[in-house]
């Protein structure tokens, strides 16, 4: 006889699923539609079509209109949905659009809310600048009764926004008083962003914005600012009291010129963080354009964590980065990820004849005049070969971490295997029962390094704060 497991979600009444709904982030929230065919029911998505042209909603009158449709809908649902937002069949056949929608809205409660835009079912992607003035004041010229009730809400994401929306987005949370978080995702043609906001707002991330120049932030309360894309010019208002900073330039320099004196306010605004990402190649131009991190009248007092990413560690980035640490006296945890999946950015040539005293000389100069790590704890280096400026980085750090406090250093192999790291000068000998679990790979004629197997299931706890953003 066939056992049948009884289903105790389903028959639960749909104000307690839409209470669980509530205590869960979206993006977790949506995926419960696979718990049951009842909870799937309640994701379903409601289509409404709009009888207007596309490149019609840049007119005042007609983006209007389709801002208070969508205002409408969302306030209107007291309970979990998603809503498709279409035009009429004759423009899609002439855009020849493979969407059936050019907007989707998401909701769990009030609190929390995602919009998509079509990146696919629009004529035209032209450049633009978007304007945010989020928790500000109402403005009775400029907003209407349905946007004004967004006040309640606390997270937005919004994703592949246009020229043709920046309007409707600005209209539709100008008056969002208690919004916290801020995220913007692949708005491709957006090239100058002016940021707002209000007394709670506390965290802004923005991921794969390709075309953007400029950043304005002033926000008195942001504790967190995360970025991933082309370098841009970044300014940062009215803010105190950062906790954690993403700098992820994975992509180049972009479209803006090179600026020490830019970079260099920009960390002094996040010099009072605890956890910090930075690309390996932005420290390397900042060194070789001249800049002397022991001289800048500030350090990163307070940083506890620091995530370092490039495409490769040679001596430029390996000595580079040996400055950086310099500036970080507080530091307990050093993530490197070398990943070669990551672009190489070359470095240009500098003509500066000033630089950091010890930079690009032999690696004696360069150990002599690293500080000591005191507070270091852990060391985790992925993407790990075996390399001679890789093996030196390590010693560097053994050299000026404190013996009490450095409790491990492990390295991840490109193969996903993951090694302990000790060092023992050469000719030591070994218990039989180590020689079989480590292996030695040499540095010097001194000494040796020792790899011993490390179990996978420790290295899951060994990953950096900001690496649930990606």
């Amino acid at each position: 006889m066939v056992e049948i497991n009884p289903d105790f979600i389903s028959p639960l009444p749909h104000d307690v699923i839409h209470a669980i709904f509530s205590f869960l982030p979206l993006k977790h929230a949506v995926k419960t539609s696979i718990l049951s065919t009842v909870w799937r029911s309640l994701w379903m998505p409601i289509h409404v079509n709009l009888d207007v042209a596309l490149d019609q909603i840049v007119n005042p009158e007609v983006s209007k209109e389709v801002t208070r449709v969508i205002a409408t809908f969302l306030i209107s649902c007291n309970c979990p949905r998603k809503l498709y937002l279409g035009i009429p069949m004759s423009e899609k056949m002439k855009l020849q659009m493979k969407n059936e929608w050019f907007l989707l809205a998401t909701k769990v409660d009030e609190k929390e809310l995602y919009l998509s835009f079509s990146e696919e079912n629009r004529p035209t992607k032209d450049h633009f600048h978007l304007i945010l003035e989020v928790g500000s004041s109402p403005n009775l010229e400029n907003s209407f009764t349905e946007a004004s009730r967004f006040a309640s809400l606390k997270v937005l994401h919004l994703r592949s926004i246009t020229h043709l929306d920046k309007n409707m987005v600005a209209a539709l949370f100008s008056n969002s008083q208690l919004l916290e978080v801020l995220k913007l995702v692949k708005c491709s043609g957006l090239q100058h962003l002016d940021l707002k906001g209000g007394s709670h707002f506390q965290s802004f991330e923005m991921l794969d914005c390709p075309e953007v120049v400029n950043i304005n932030l002033a926000a008195p309360k942001l504790k967190s600012f995360r970025y991933r894309g082309v370098l841009p010019r970044i300014q940062i208002k009215k803010a105190s009291g950062f906790t954690d900073a993403l700098l992820d330039f994975r992509d180049g320099p972009g479209h803006v010129e090179f600026d020490c004196e830019e970079l260099v306010t920009l960390l002094k605004a996040l010099k009072d963080v605890e956890i910090l990402t930075l690309s390996g190649w932005l420290l390397e131009w900042m060194c070789s354009a001249g800049v002397i991190f022991g001289k800048l009248g500030f350090q990163f007092n307070k940083l506890k964590e620091l995530w370092w990413m490039g495409s490769q560690m040679d001596r430029t980035n390996r000595d580079s980065l040996a400055c950086f640490l310099n500036f970080t006296p507080s530091l307990e945890r050093l993530f490197i990820d070398i990943n070669t999946q990551l672009d190489y950015v070359p470095c240009p040539p500098f003509h500066h004849y000033w630089h950091e005293p010890h930079l690009w000389m032999d690696y004696a100069a360069v150990k002599c005049n690293a500080l000591p790590l005191e507070r270091l704890k852990t060391v985790f280096i992925v993407g790990f070969t075996k390399q001679e400026e890789e093996l030196l980085l390590m010693d560097l750090l053994l050299e000026k971490a404190s013996e009490s406090e450095l409790t491990s250093m492990i390295v991840k192999c490109p193969e996903n295997d993951s090694w302990r790291v000790a060092k023992i000068p050469r000719g030591r000998w070994l218990l039989r029962t180590w020689i079989r679990k480590w292996f030695s790979v040499s540095s010097s004629d001194q000494d040796e390094w020792l790899f011993g197997y490390v179990d996978q299931d420790y290295c899951r706890d060994l990953c950096p704060a900001h690496s649930t953003v990606f």
